[in-house]
């Protein structure tokens, strides 16, 4: 059994072919051991994130996005022609405080938007390679974090992902974190716009932070 776990787990020098494992289907098994998940594209620069505290919501950040003016509370744009897509890994809206609209918080996605936004980019982008400093390898990615998508075409958005939420009562001073892993579930290639919209109202002074982190890859791969 000792000799099975070195074998299995022992480095092995950099380009050398090293054994796999396969699972019962035939997939390929892959360990969270050691470096992490999502260590190899960290070092590579290529996963980045953005968030925003203390947003105040309004009827303008309710989902699903229904207008030119729609505010995302956190969201980026793949402009056209950037060459790569983002590989969406985690999604976050947690309530701070206030008394919440209802409804939850949902990823919305806009294809085809070209260059219809006139609203300049609003918010960080920041690679989770820390040390490189703010987007090292130039994130192809606009974010626009609570500013209004004045412009958007087309204007409608269409709600991919639930990421849970909270019902219509006051939350006091309790915390409310809200966050999906969503693992790479959601490509968003080139000319699409993703954002995290929340609630069907305005609730009364409900405030929350958000937050998205993604991959950028080759496009087309």
């Amino acid at each position: 059994m000792l000799a099975e776990l070195v074998r299995r787990f022992a480095p092995v020098a950099r380009g050398v072919q090293a054994d796999a494992r396969s699972g019962a289907f035939g997939q390929l098994l892959i360990d969270d051991f050691g470096d992490g998940r999502y260590s190899n594209m960290a070092i590579e620069g290529r996963i980045f994130s953005t968030a925003i505290k203390a947003v105040t919501i309004t009827a303008t950040h309710n989902s699903p996005i229904a207008a030119a003016t729609a505010t995302p509370v956190v969201g980026f744009l793949n402009p056209s022609g950037s060459k790569r897509a983002a590989v969406l890994l985690r999604a976050q809206l947690s309530s701070v405080s206030g008394t919440p609209a209802g409804g939850q918080a949902v990823l919305n996605a806009v294809s085809g938007v070209g260059t219809s936004i006139t609203a300049a980019g609003a918010g960080s982008i920041f690679s989770t390679l820390l040390d490189a400093g703010p987007s090292p390898d130039g994130s192809t990615m606009v974010s626009y974090n609570n500013t209004a998508l004045t412009g958007l075409s087309p204007t409608t958005g269409r709600e991919i992902v639930l990421l849970g939420g909270v019902s219509a009562v006051a939350l006091g001073s309790a915390a409310n974190p809200q966050a999906e892993d969503l693992g790479g579930l959601v490509i968003v290639p080139p000319n699409t716009l993703v954002a995290v919209m929340a609630g069907t109202g305005a609730g009364t002074t409900w405030i929350v932070n958000g937050g998205l982190t993604w991959a950028e890859i080759d496009w087309p791969v």
